[in-house]
């Protein structure tokens, strides 16, 4: 997973998924909780703010943990 500004699959897809977790009304809050994730770092995923997320693998392990999460939590609903 290329970790950067200039990757627009990427971007697209980290947009689709908070647009999914607000219309299904999932706290970043909850998010946090279940996968240890910082709030302060979900929002920097969501703000496409790559250079405040820690170092490469914890960064593509953190967007993949955000992405799984919101997914599961669509199913559920």
């Amino acid at each position: 997973m290329d970790i950067s500004k200039s990757n627009s699959d990427l971007i697209s897809r980290i947009e689709k998924i908070s647009e999914l977790r607000k219309s299904i009304s999932l706290e970043l809050k909850t998010i946090a909780q279940k996968t240890k994730i910082s709030t302060r770092t979900l929002k920097n995923i969501e703000g496409l703010k790559f250079d405040k997320l820690p170092p490469h693998p914890m960064k593509e392990s953190f967007i993949v943990q955000y992405f799984n999460e919101v997914e599961s939590r669509k199913e559920k609903k």
